[in-house]
């Protein structure tokens, strides 16, 4: 090769880098997004799960994955063992206050307590009388840009 096909060779796969490069560090975003994504399928699958067999047997507990699961208008009240029926301790930090009554959010381990924290969480509202139904959503502004 001569010094000229070098230097091309160089200046082609440094475009190459500099275009990948964005596009490799949003990729952690993403990830988390689609993690808080199906955190929410879980926790909807739980409470489906203790609804209907709530409706089956009545109650207001419910057994599901060992633990046990306080019921609210026939549906997981909002706290520690909801997340821990879903299999969402191991990689989520469950918080009680600050959400209100009812209500718990999840945060990523590798986000808690710092300021990404704050735009990329998970919340569960428990049913109350108002709302018969819990409502689980992804909270703050979260989206793959601020979950990264």
């Amino acid at each position: 090769m001569t010094l000229v096909e070098l230097t091309a060779v160089i200046a082609v796969l440094g475009v190459l880098a500099a275009t990948a490069l964005p596009r490799m560090s949003a990729i952690s975003g993403d990830a988390r997004y689609a993690s808080l994504n199906s955190a929410r399928a879980a926790l909807s699958t739980v409470a489906t799960m203790s609804h209907a067999k709530y409706l089956i047997n009545g109650g207001t507990t419910q057994t599901l994955q060992d633990s046990t699961v306080s019921l609210v208008y026939g549906y997981p009240a909002a706290n520690q063992a909801t997340a821990d029926a879903a299999g969402l301790t191991a990689n989520y930090v469950v918080h009680t206050q600050g959400t209100g009554p009812g209500a718990i959010s999840l945060v990523p381990k590798d986000l808690a307590g710092t300021d990404k924290a704050l735009n990329c969480f998970l919340v569960y509202e428990q049913a109350s009388a108002a709302n018969p139904v819990p409502r689980i959503r992804v909270g703050g502004n979260a989206t793959a840009r601020t979950c990264n």
